[in-house]
Order: C-alpha cells, then sequence, then structure tokens
C-alpha cells in the first residue's frame, strides 16, 4: 500500500471511531434510533398535556392512559361510550404518566386502562422499567382507591416491518412481570400482546405499517376485547 493508501486508511478510521463515539455517547445504536425517530416530539407532548389540563374534569369518567399507542385509538367511538376520555400522548413513558397523573385523576375515574413501558424499553431494560411501572401503578391505587385499574400488556413490535428500538424479549419479560403484579394486587391483566402477535411472536403485520402503530383492524380488534370481555358500561 502507497503512502496516499495509508492517509485513506488512517482518515477513515478515524472517521469510524467519530461514529462509533457519537453512537455511544447517545447511549447506543437503540437510544440513538429512538431519538432520531421521536425528534420534535417534546414540544407536541407538552402542548397536548396544557390542553388536557385545560379542559373541564368529568366526573366518573373511563380513562385511557397511555402512549401513542392508546392516543391513536378514537375511543368513545370504538366503545360506543361518550364517558371516555383518551389520555394517551405520543412519546410517554411510565414517569411521564406518573407526572401527570393529576390532570387524570382529578376526574375521579370509575375505570383507568393503562398502558405503558413501550417508551421506556426504547432505551432502559426491563429491569430498569419495572420501578417506574410499579411506582405508577401504585400511585394510582394510593391516590384513587376506588378507580377500577385494568393493567393492559405492552404490544409486541415488528422489526421486520421495520426496525425499532424494542426486542420483542424485552417486551415480553415486562410484561410477565405486570402480570404477576396485576394477580398480587387482584387487578386486571388484559394480554393484548397474544392478541396482535403473529405465529413467531411479532406485531402482526396486518396492523401496523410501521413495526410499532396500530391500523384501524387492530384497534377494532382492541375495542372488541374491551367491549366484551370488560363489560365496559355506557
Amino acid at each position: 500500500m502507497n503512502k496516499l493508501g495509508y492517509i485513506s486508511l488512517i482518515i477513515n478510521l478515524l472517521l469510524l471511531a467519530a461514529v462509533a463515539f457519537a453512537i455511544h455517547k447517545y447511549g447506543g445504536l437503540r437510544n440513538l434510533w429512538a431519538k432520531i425517530n421521536n425528534r420534535g416530539i417534546e414540544k407536541s407532548y407538552f402542548h397536548r398535556k396544557n390542553l388536557f389540563e385545560m379542559l373541564p374534569p368529568k366526573d366518573g369518567a373511563i380513562i385511557m392512559l397511555g402512549n401513542s399507542i392508546t392516543a391513536g385509538g378514537e375511543w368513545t367511538e370504538l366503545l360506543g361510550n361518550a364517558n371516555i376520555l383518551n389520555r394517551g400522548i405520543p412519546g410517554d413513558h411510565c414517569d411521564g404518566m406518573f407526572e401527570r397523573l393529576d390532570e387524570v385523576l382529578r376526574h375521579h375515574p370509575s375505570k383507568i386502562f393503562l398502558m405503558a413501558g413501550i417508551n421506556d424499553l426504547a432505551f432502559i431494560s426491563p429491569s430498569q422499567t419495572w420501578p417506574k411501572y410499579e411506582r405508577l401503578v401504585n400511585e394510582i391505587l394510593t391516590k384513587s382507591p376506588s378507580t377500577q385499574l385494568y393493567l393492559q400488556s405492552v404490544l409486541p413490535v415488528n422489526n421486520i416491518v421495520s426496525p425499532t428500538a424494542v426486542d420483542n424479549d424485552d417486551v415480553r419479560a415486562l410484561n410477565e412481570k405486570i402480570k404477576l403484579f396485576a394477580q398480587a394486587k387482584n387487578l386486571v391483566f388484559i394480554d393484548l400482546y397474544a392478541l396482535m402477535q403473529d405465529l413467531d411472536g411479532n406485531l402482526d403485520a396486518a396492523y401496523t405499517l410501521d413495526g410499532v402503530h396500530l391500523n384501524g383492524a387492530a384497534y377494532l380488534k382492541w375495542a372488541a376485547v374491551l367491549n366484551g370481555e370488560m363489560k365496559i358500561e355506557n
């Protein structure tokens, strides 16, 4: 190899090292992917949170609490119930829901259907996510003991349809903790993972275009479970 070739090789190695350093700084490829795909979401998060705080209270409401997957559902129409409030915010995680519980609980909800954890798993492990989830649930139980709380499983993802920052092994590990916790607290656990998975345990490609979020067919299937098995009253 001539002198020019060595110089080119050194430059390329330095560039690779710089890229590797940048990825490491952002928490690895998993976190970097999540940051890129969630760019700009922070402002819309606070816009939606602020709107919820401005709306009048609705005593005895049924509340759907979660992230973008919950936010994407037109729950009043899906469940045929005008008493439902959608409190899903895209990008939300367990700590975010904990911080906005005052707004949720001011409605003295008769029921809360909680789905949380997928966005946490994009950045941290199930064992790190679990204390955050547990704190969130315990806060609801403590501050609103008359509310009937339903713990919905985290949904699978499909990294074949589109790469995500989440691994289904982590989702299953977190769901197992949620299921056992629900049993210990005598709460209803709704296994939506099993409802939405394909034969390989991924989110069924028939229900998603991006590997995470749901289309209409998936929401109809989800709503059928809540309307049928949970028997949400009008």
